[in-house]
């Protein structure tokens, strides 16, 4: 007797019971809902049964895959149920015998072969298919009887399909495309792969068209350990060199709030990204760059209204920086990459979009909305000015708002001016040396004249008077002279005044947008040479790694200056110095969760004048500039 049929009797014994308990004609109502309700449970019941018996000798199509990585051969083993001969193969049992064809289930074995060779994909890192050969196909035993219908769930195949390869593979990604046409569900496969040289194999359920990415590290290849602090090492170092990017088939959101913006990036699969909008790709595996061109309109489109973003409680669109494809090498997104073809396997598009917060803002919100069956989760990293979070949105969540509230804001202090205060004496350069060589000269050619016969006289003249010009420019003394026109700055001074212009034209590219950062030039510099100072200045913080992106200002050091010999006096009608300085400066661009830093060195000579009572940077010119080395390190969260 079956489950089912022996709990329906039990039921109903019970039904009888409370039936004879239930008597008198009020109660009627409630015996007729409760003995509806017993029928129904007992119908339950048998259906339950009769599932759970289904399901047992019909469960899902699922492929089991061994893959074995070496550094010249792929090793696959493929596990299948014989029941995928009729889903994939389109065996049929007799209608007469309801049995299959012994031989019909023979061909489709071998068939199935060239089946699977076809529809698993393993890629190289450049999405490029590798050729498989397919060099062993075990079959199953069929009893003289033969199977009967349904009865296929009983037996399984064995396949091994094997993939050369001149170098050790850094990538491999693998795609299966095993879609049985009216099936209800699809085809899973049960990936287990593992690396020649580990004892740790990784683990991955995959479904049609959902491609996954390995890496491998032939160098530091990780070996079984029961000592946490060793993986802990290893997972960072790993982590480490793969810049925080833990996962090529999953969607990553990286949140920034600066003082100058709100950014937003996200990393997406291409293979993700095909499952919210259509993209064109006329050989159907790879995006050549004139259908990424295409695209981008798309994608625009997409992130313009999802995952909606509130500054200071206002919703703001975003405006679009970058949209970038990238393929598995993670130098791409260490140094902007040539563009080129990517594969729709295995690609990624970049997508950096910021919103204007005209400073500091005081409160931020964004939500996550784009979910399907596909992207259930994303993970997502909140860049708050100088502190980390990490959180993540999730379809199976109610709320998906990360919302942050500045708890000090910050109210930078206005850049002020410098005073030019004329409080010196003023002072008259006297070349004394000069003078009294020049004097010597003079009796020298006097007596000469007095004594005829004595021209000894005349060439020591001479001599003297060309000492004197030598020396004018060189050799003199500081006097006061009440009748002069001309004042002097002490070098002291000088170094002060220039000081604080210096910090505060970069302390103006720390504004947002192009007119505040003007006006906090203006303070420092001539306006007439504001534009011209502005893009001399922007020119130099651009990274053209980045795409030309002008990078935040972190540090100036000024290493050395010195007001310019012979030039520390000026005229009272516009008076003013010349003053040459070095300095380091250090610029940093973060995108994906990794710091690109350069530091620039600066040699330059530059102009200030007095100008309406104020110090100001008339102009400058730079005498070296050389490029610095851009360095790459991720953060630490």
């Amino acid at each position: 007797m079956s489950v089912g049929r022996k709990m329906s009797q039990k039921v109903l014994v019970f039904a009888t019971t409370i039936r004879d308990k239930l008597k008198g004609r009020m109660f009627g109502i409630y015996r007729s809902l409760v003995l509806t309700a017993i029928v129904m449970a007992s119908a339950f019941a048998m259906t339950a049964s009769c599932c759970a018996a289904t399901a047992e000798n019909h469960p899902l199509s699922i492929v089991e895959a061994d893959i074995y990585v070496g550094q010249k051969k792929l090793t696959m083993r493929l596990k299948c149920f014989a029941e995928d001969l009729e889903l994939l193969q389109g065996v049929e049992p007799y209608e007469e015998t309801g049995k299959y064809d012994n031989t019909e289930l023979e061909e489709g074995t071998q068939d199935h072969a060239k089946y699977l060779l076809e529809k698993i994909l393993i890629m190289d890192s450049q999405g490029e298919a590798l050729k498989g050969t397919v060099t062993n196909v075990k079959g199953f035993e069929i009893p003289e009887e033969g199977i009967a219908a349904g009865q296929l769930m009983n037996y399984t195949m064995g396949y091994v399909i094997e993939y050369s390869y001149d170098e050790a593979p850094e990538f491999i990604t693998i795609e299966q495309q095993m879609v049985a046409d009216g099936q209800l569900l699809p085809t899973e496969m049960k990936v287990l792969l593992k690396q020649a040289g580990s004892d740790t194999p990784l683990v991955k359920m995959m479904k049609p068209e959902m491609p996954e990415t390995f890496q491998f590290d032939w160098e530091n290849i990780p070996q079984g350990s029961d000592d946490v602090e060793v993986w802990d090492a290893w997972l960072d170092e790993q982590r480490e060199k793969n810049l925080g990017i833990e996962s090529y088939s999953s969607v990553y959101n990286f949140f920034y709030i600066t003082r100058r913006e709100v950014r937003q990036e996200v990393l997406i699969p291409i293979a993700s990204l095909s499952t919210f909008i259509d993209i064109e790709s006329k050989d159907g595996r790879f995006l050549e760059i004139e259908e990424q061109d295409a695209l981008k309109a798309k994608i625009e489109v997409l992130f313009s209204e999802a995952n909606p973003v509130t500054i200071d409680d206002k919703k703001r669109k975003p405006q679009f920086d970058r949209i970038d494809f990238y393929g598995l090498d993670i130098r791409d997104f260490a140094m902007q990459a040539e563009r080129r073809k990517v594969s729709m396997a295995n690609g990624r598009v970049g997508v950096i979009m910021s919103y204007v917060s005209g400073g500091t803002p005081t409160n931020v919100s964004v939500t996550w909305d784009m979910f399907n069956s596909i992207v259930r989760s994303v993970d997502t990293i909140v860049f708050e000015l100088d502190d980390i979070r990490r959180t993540q949105f999730s379809k199976f969540l109610e709320n998906n708002t990360y919302t942050w509230s500045n708890a000090e804001p910050d109210f930078s202090k206005p850049i002020e001016t410098v005073p030019a205060h004329f409080d010196l004496p003023v002072w008259e350069s006297f070349p004394w040396l000069s003078l009294l060589l020049f004097a010597g000269a003079i009796y020298s050619f006097v007596t000469g004249r007095l004594d005829h016969s004595n021209e000894q006289r005349y060439m020591i003249a001479g001599g003297l008077t060309a000492a004197a010009l030598m020396a004018f420019p060189f050799i003199s003394v500081d006097l006061y002279a009440p009748w002069s026109r001309r004042m002097r700055i002490e070098s002291e001074k000088a170094d002060n005044v220039f000081t604080v212009l210096h910090k505060n034209l970069f302390r103006a590219f720390e504004f947002s947008d192009e007119s505040s950062v003007y006006d906090g030039l203006a303070q420092s510099v001539d306006g007439k040479l504001l534009r011209e100072l502005y893009l001399q200045l922007n020119d130099s913080l651009r990274i053209k790694e980045q795409g030309g992106a002008v990078a935040n200002i972190t540090a100036v050091n000024l290493i050395d200056g010195e007001l310019r010999k012979n030039e520390k006096y000026f005229s009272t009608v516009e008076p003013g110095f010349v003053y040459r300085c070095k300095w380091d400066l250090v610029g940093t661009i973060e995108h994906w969760g990794h710091i690109h830093e350069r530091t620039n060195h600066y040699d330059a000579t530059f102009d200030v004048q007095a100008i309406d009572n104020e110090w100001k940077i008339t102009s400058m010119k730079l005498e070296e500039a050389p490029q610095g080395v851009v360095k790459t390190r991720s953060r630490k969260f």
